[in-house]
């Protein structure tokens, strides 16, 4: 009986770790912004907010992370125009290499994964989403495959004389196929 017990046993815990298993990453980006920088006023003094407050943005390191199948990024920050006159704001996503210094100069391999606008009337409220999947053949995909990489957002006021903002979500996951690491004979 034990031994039958025992076979069952292995027999589950070898289905269960197939080839076909796919593990799921997640990254809380916003555990790594300090509560006081989740929101804020954005102005004609104060036209930009980094997420993080670091110009390098967030390391994130992915084990096994060429075993991808795809992923997303969900990014939103609310916002309200508390000002007299109409805002225009926009949200950039920002990825890198591992050793760049500066996500937002264009230089050492950064690039915006993302950009998104709107306009907001005086008292107006609305939510810039920067939620993208990443699938094979996009570039921060191949970015991330290679094991490490950064990743940062700004929100920009191009018009307008104050806003509002919160970072209401921020995160990464990704899809590992970790069984695609084993060589086929």
């Amino acid at each position: 009986m034990k031994r039958a017990l025992f076979l069952m046993g292995l027999a589950l815990a070898l289905a269960a770790c197939s080839g076909h298993t796919v593990h799921r990453v997640e990254v809380d980006l916003l555990s790594f912004v300090p509560e006081g920088n989740r929101s804020g006023t954005l102005s004609l003094t104060q036209a930009e907010v980094r997420l993080p407050d670091d110009p390098a943005g967030q390391e994130i390191q992915v084990p096994g992370a060429e075993a991808l199948e795809d992923g997303r990024i969900a990014l939103q920050v609310g916002l309200q125009n508390t000002g007299n006159s109409a805002a225009d704001l926009t949200l950039e996503v920002r990825a890198g290499p591992q050793g760049d210094t500066d996500l937002y100069d264009d230089a050492g391999g950064d690039f915006a994964v993302k950009t998104a606008s709107l306009t907001l009337n005086r008292g107006e409220a609305a939510t810039l989403d920067g939620s993208l999947a990443i699938g094979p053949g996009d570039r921060l995909y191949n970015l991330i495959k290679t094991g490490a990489f950064r990743l940062g957002a700004r929100v920009r006021v191009n018009s307008g004389d104050q806003v509002q903002y919160t970072l209401t979500q921020a995160e990464v996951v990704l899809r590992l196929r970790l069984f695609n690491l084993i060589a086929n004979p």
